[in-house]
């Protein structure tokens, strides 16, 4: 890769997160996005929404090298409406994973780390997905964090989490842990979002973004 685009490359860094919780899955993530850089990373000043909605049943968190995740994210859109109109049915949401596994690897080969937490409703049921930069496609039954924040977040969930959370206990854990790792991890932060996915609906929740001093 070109050493001066290399330099200028946008990444997010990044605290994202997901919780399977008994009413549905919560996503969360931060909002700050970096530069990278030969000496060091420089922060952007502003936000970046990390989590995109990829269909109406399906959402997802980007971390990584944010110019190749968002460039997977349009690649895919395009690839499963192609599928879906030459099969004449709805890819499924392990399908649409499947693909970004996919996109995640030959990110790799070409110099970009790229990973993905999927999450969709499909048939009455919620569907966790975490995509690793590898490749590695793992369906999730608990939780799952990505990105740079996910040292200080781990020993949160470890210690926070529990089968059988409610939904609302299951945003307030997300919340939690977004702002403990914003307060240590210096590549997260400017504010968070935390979006729902229930059988029925998928619902941002919270949106906030924290002034620059």
């Amino acid at each position: 890769m070109d050493e001066n685009i290399k330099k200028h490359m946008l990444k997010t860094g990044t605290t994202t997160l997901g919780i399977v919780t008994k009413d549905g899955i919560v996503l969360a993530a931060d909002k700050k996005a970096t530069y990278s850089g030969g000496s060091g990373v420089h922060y952007i000043a502003g936000k970046m929404e990390k989590i995109k909605e990829f269909s109406d049943d399906i959402i997802l968190t980007i971390a990584g090298t944010a110019t190749f995740a968002l460039r997977a994210i349009q690649t895919a859109k395009a690839q499963i409406k192609i599928k879906d109109l030459r099969e004449k049915k709805k890819s499924t949401i392990k399908e649409v994973a499947s693909l970004f596994s996919i996109m995640a690897l030959q990110s790799l080969q070409s110099g970009g780390v790229i990973g993905f937490l999927m999450a969709g409703k499909e048939d009455g049921k919620v569907f966790f997905y975490r995509i690793g930069a590898d490749g590695i496609l793992e369906k999730v039954d608990d939780y799952h964090i990505d990105g740079s924040g996910m040292m200080h977040v781990n020993a949160i969930l470890d210690t926070g989490y529990k089968k059988g959370l409610s939904l609302d206990e299951g945003i307030a854990l997300a919340k939690r842990c977004i702002i403990g790792s914003s307060g240590r991890d210096p590549a997260s932060g400017l504010g968070y979002e935390i979006w729902t996915i229930t059988p029925d609906k998928i619902k941002k929740v919270e949106d906030k973004t924290w002034k620059l001093d």
